[in-house]
């Protein structure tokens, strides 16, 4: 039951309300012409039981769709690349302060002072209170590693980090549209 549990929020993790924090970084030295096709690498044992059949089918599903759209041919094995995915899910705790300010009172007008009697500013005192919330939620890093299948060295790294879904409609389908906000920065094929 805890795996079932596990399983729903890390997939629901790439559609919530919150916005996908996207982060790439690719190797500047290879040149990228080079490549033509790629594979995808099976989910790691001890990665892929965090999600079900189906869920491992959106996402390399959707892989899939946005390297095609890029110009790369898909090969079951042997493909210039290969891509590897691993995912990890992290209790986050964050803080929310608001403070409202109940001013005081200004005014003008008449009073004794050091002088004797005058007019000036005065001010009456005011108050503040401050509201902290916490919220506490779990957040999903999908981590998307693309390798040179020649000579094993990682070519390009991309990273999506949401807060975990918990509306299984949404999920399905901003799940596809954040795979492809990971992948938006990675290298067209040379045709």
């Amino acid at each position: 039951m805890k795996n079932l549990f596990t399983l729903v929020l890390f997939v629901l993790m790439l559609s919530s309300c919150s916005s996908l924090k996207v982060y790439t970084d690719l190797d500047k030295t290879v040149d990228f012409n080079q490549f033509a096709s790629f594979s995808l690498y099976p989910w790691d044992y001890k990665n892929g039981y965090q999600l079900n059949d189906y869920d491992k089918g959106t996402i390399y599903n959707a892989i899939r769709t946005e390297m095609t759209e890029k110009g790369y041919k898909f090969h079951k094995e042997g493909g210039d690349l290969i891509i590897s995915i691993f995912l990890t899910l992290d209790n986050v705790t964050s803080y929310e302060a608001y403070t409202n300010h109940y001013g005081g009172w200004a005014g003008y007008g008449g009073g004794w002072g050091y002088y004797g009697f005058g007019y000036g500013y005065g001010y009456g005192p005011g108050y503040s209170t401050t509201t902290v919330t916490e919220n506490n939620y779990q957040e999903g890093t999908l981590i998307i590693d693309i390798f040179n299948t020649a000579d094993k060295k990682l070519v390009w790294q991309g990273i999506g980090a949401k807060e975990v879904q918990t509306d299984l409609d949404k999920r399905d389908k901003e799940l596809p549209n954040n795979v492809g906000r990971i992948l938006a920065t990675f290298p067209k094929a040379n045709k």
